[in-house]
C-alpha cells in the first residue's frame, strides 16, 4: 500500500493527487455534489491542491480551503462559547452541521458545544438551525445523545429536548437518547472528556452549578437519605428552592451564608414553590401564576385592562390580543415624581411568559392557504417578537419543518415593504428581526427588486441602510462591552444616533442592558441621560435595564443611577417579576451575563 506523502500549507494538509483515485474520479466526473459532501464530513484536506479544466469546479476547488478555514472557526467558536466568532463564521448554513477534524468521532458543532457546556451556542445552533439537532457523529449519535450522558441533573439534555431534539432518534446500534439516558454507560462521560481533552477541573467547573459533577456521576456521591419515602418527600418540597438557594449563595459569596440562604428560603416566591395537592390545584397556581405579585409591591394597583384572549385549542394557551403600540418607547419630556407608580411591560397582553405569541403557535402548525398571511394581517403581532430561546415566529415555522409558513412569513415582509410600511419595516429593524433583506415574494423576485419595480425610493433607501443600521449597531454594542465611551459617544451623536441606541440585537438587548451587564457605570449614566427611553425598553422577555441591574454585582451603583433616571422599579416581566426578584434570583442575569461575555 502506497503511503501517503502530504505536506502542511498554511495550517492544511495539502496530498498527493495519485494517492487519493477516488477524488481524481469525483473530479474527472464533476461530481460537485459529493465533493461539497467531503468538505462538510471534514476530509477537504483531499482536495486542496487538486485541480480541474471545468472552470466552476476549479472556483470550488480554490475556495476548499476557505471553506475548512470558516468550518474550523465554528468548531472553536463552539468549543470557546464565542458566537460572535460562530456567527461571522456560519456565511452557509451547511457549516452549522459541519465536520472538522479538530473535533473527534465527526461531531459537529451542536455536539462540540453541548460536550464543553456552551449554553448560548446551543440555543443559537438549536433555535437558528433545527437541522443541527439531527445531526449525527460517526456512530449515528446527536447531540441529545451526548447529553444524555453529561452529569448535570438533565440540564443540557432538557435544553436540547425544549429546543426540538427528538428522544427517540436512534444511534447506529439501534440505541435511542432515552436509552443513554437510562444507561449513561453506554458513552461514559469520562470518555468524553478524554476525548474532547477536557480535564477533570474543567468539567468540575463547567458541571459546579448544574447540581452534580463528573464524580457524582461515577458514584463517589451518595445520599441514601433521598432513597427513603421521607428523602423523596424532601427532594420534592425543598429540592428546586434549595438548589437555586445554594446557587445564589455561591454566586454572591456573602459574608454570612446561613444568614443569606435563610433570607432567600424566606423570601422565595409563592408562586415557584412546588405544590404537593391534586393536579387540579396544580392547574389554578399556573392560571394565577401571572397575577402574583412581589411582597414589596404597592397594597393597591389598578386594575389592567381587559383584553380580548384567543385560546388556542391545541395547546390550551391563552393569548391576548391587544395590539402593541408602533412607538413603544415614547416618553413624557419631564420625568414622573414618582418611580414606584403602577405600570405594566409593554408588550405583555401579546405574548405568554415564555415570550411566545400567537405567531409562535401559528407558525408551528399547518394551516389552510394564506391562513397565516390573514393572521398576521388581522393580529398586528410583532413578527420581530423572540421567546426565551430568542426564536421568532418564523425560527419556529423552521424548527417545525413547516416551510409553507416560513413562506408566508416572508411574503407578509415582502408586503409590508411593497405597500410602503416604513413604520412596520423600521420597527422590524429596530427588534432586531433579522429576516428583512433576504425575502422573497410568491415568485421568487426578491424584495429589493419589487421594490425598484415599484419605484419606491423612500422605501429603497429604507431596505438600502438596513446592512449600514446593523454594522453600526453592531459597532455600538462592541464598543459598549469593551467600555469604550468616546467611541460609543462618538457614535451616537451622529445622525440617527437616537435610533441606533433603541436598536435591539438577536437576543432582544439594546444598548442599554448590555452597559448594565457589562457594568460600566459611565456608559450607563450617559445612555440614561442622553436616551431616558431605553429605561423603558424590556428584552426578548421584557425585562428592563433595572430588572439587569439587580442580578449583577454593581447593583447599588447601578440600579441608583437608573432610577434617578426614571427607571421604574415596578414593571413587570413576561413572568410577572418586579426588578427585586433578580436580587434573591440573580442566576437568570448571571447566564445573560456569561451570553454577553461570550459574544
Amino acid at each position: 500500500m502506497t503511503e501517503r506523502n502530504g505536506s502542511v500549507h498554511e495550517d492544511i494538509l495539502i496530498v498527493d493527487n495519485e494517492i487519493d483515485p477516488e477524488v481524481t474520479d469525483l473530479i474527472n466526473t464533476a461530481n460537485m455534489e459529493m465533493l461539497a459532501t467531503l468538505v462538510l464530513n471534514g476530509e477537504g484536506s483531499r482536495l486542496v491542491g487538486r485541480h480541474s479544466g471545468n472552470s466552476e469546479l476549479q472556483a470550488f476547488l480554490d475556495n476548499v480551503p476557505t471553506y475548512m478555514q470558516k468550518i474550523n472557526k465554528v468548531h472553536l467558536a463552539a468549543r470557546e462559547g464565542n458566537i460572535r466568532d460562530l456567527q461571522a463564521a456560519l456565511d452557509r448554513r451547511k457549516f452549522a452541521i459541519a465536520r472538522d477534524p479538530i473535533s473527534p468521532n465527526g461531531a459537529t458543532p451542536l455536539h462540540v458545544a453541548t460536550v464543553f457546556g456552551k449554553t448560548n451556542i446551543m440555543k443559537y445552533l438549536g433555535g437558528r438551525f433545527p437541522e443541527t439537532l439531527s445531526a449525527v457523529d460517526f456512530e449515528g449519535r446527536t447531540a441529545l445523545h451526548y447529553a444524555a450522558v453529561i452529569p448535570d441533573n438533565g440540564h443540557y439534555y432538557n435544553l436540547l429536548q425544549q429546543l426540538g431534539a427528538n428522544s427517540k432518534d436512534l444511534d447506529d446500534s439501534g440505541r435511542s437518547a432515552d436509552d443513554y439516558l437510562k444507561n449513561p454507560d453506554l458513552l461514559p462521560f469520562q470518555q468524553l472528556l478524554a476525548d474532547y481533552g477536557i480535564s477533570e477541573e474543567a468539567a468540575h467547573e463547567m458541571l459546579s452549578d448544574k447540581g452534580t459533577t463528573p464524580q457524582a456521576a461515577n458514584g463517589h456521591m451518595d445520599i441514601p437519605v433521598f432513597r427513603t419515602e421521607e428523602g423523596r418527600y424532601l427532594a420534592k418540597s425543598l429540592g428546586d428552592p434549595l438548589i437555586k438557594g445554594l446557587t445564589e449563595v455561591a454566586n454572591a459569596k456573602p459574608k454570612d451564608p446561613v444568614a443569606f440562604l435563610a433570607s432567600f428560603l424566606h423570601n422565595f416566591p409563592d408562586h415557584e414553590k412546588p405544590h404537593l395537592g391534586t393536579q387540579e390545584s396544580k392547574v389554578f397556581v399556573a392560571r394565577q401564576m401571572a397575577e402574583v405579585e412581589n411582597n414589596d409591591a404597592p397594597p393597591s394597583q389598578p386594575p389592567e385592562p381587559e383584553v380580548p384572549v384567543i385560546t388556542d385549542k391545541r395547546t390550551g394557551t391563552r393569548t391576548a390580543t391587544r395590539h402593541r403600540p408602533i412607538d413603544v418607547v415614547t416618553v413624557d419630556p419631564q420625568p414622573e415624581i414618582s418611580p414606584d407608580g403602577p405600570e405594566a411591560a409593554f408588550s405583555s397582553a401579546n405574548r405568554d411568559e415564555h415570550g411566545q405569541s400567537m405567531l409562535h403557535f401559528a407558525a408551528a402548525r399547518t394551516h389552510t392557504r394564506n391562513a397565516l398571511f390573514q393572521l398576521l394581517q388581522e393580529s398586528d403581532v410583532s413578527l420581530g417578537y423572540r421567546d426565551e430561546l430568542y426564536r421568532t415566529a418564523r425560527d419556529v415555522s423552521i424548527q417545525a419543518n413547516v416551510p409553507e409558513n416560513t413562506a408566508e412569513i416572508d411574503r407578509w415582509v415582502v408586503h409590508l415593504a411593497a405597500r410602503g410600511n416604513k413604520e412596520k419595516i423600521m420597527e422590524l429593524l429596530l427588534e432586531g428581526y433579522d429576516h428583512i433583506l433576504d425575502v422573497v415574494d410568491e415568485e421568487g423576485m426578491p424584495i429589493m427588486e419589487v421594490i425598484t419595480q415599484r419605484r419606491d425610493t423612500e422605501m429603497g433607501s429604507l431596505l438600502a441602510s438596513i446592512p449600514t443600521f446593523e454594522e453600526s449597531r453592531e459597532s455600538l454594542h462592541g464598543a459598549i462591552r469593551r467600555g469604550d465611551l468616546s467611541a460609543v459617544e462618538e457614535l451616537l451623536s451622529a445622525e440617527g444616533g437616537r435610533t441606533l441606541a433603541r436598536g435591539q440585537n438577536t437576543f432582544g438587548r439594546t444598548a442599554m442592558h448590555i452597559a448594565v451587564l457589562a457594568q460600566h457605570e459611565d456608559i450607563v449614566a450617559y445612555l440614561a441621560q442622553s436616551f431616558p427611553e431605553l429605561l423603558r425598553i424590556g428584552d426578548n422577555l421584557e425585562r428592563t435595564p433595572l430588572h439587569y441591574a439587580m442580578g449583577v454585582e454593581k447593583i447599588e451603583s447601578l440600579s441608583r443611577v437608573l432610577i434617578r433616571a426614571g427607571a421604574k422599579r415596578v414593571l413587570k416581566d413576561l413572568k410577572g417579576r418586579q426588578p427585586t426578584y433578580y436580587f434573591m434570583n440573580k442566576s437568570d442575569i448571571l447566564r445573560l451575563k456569561e451570553e454577553e461575555e461570550a459574544y
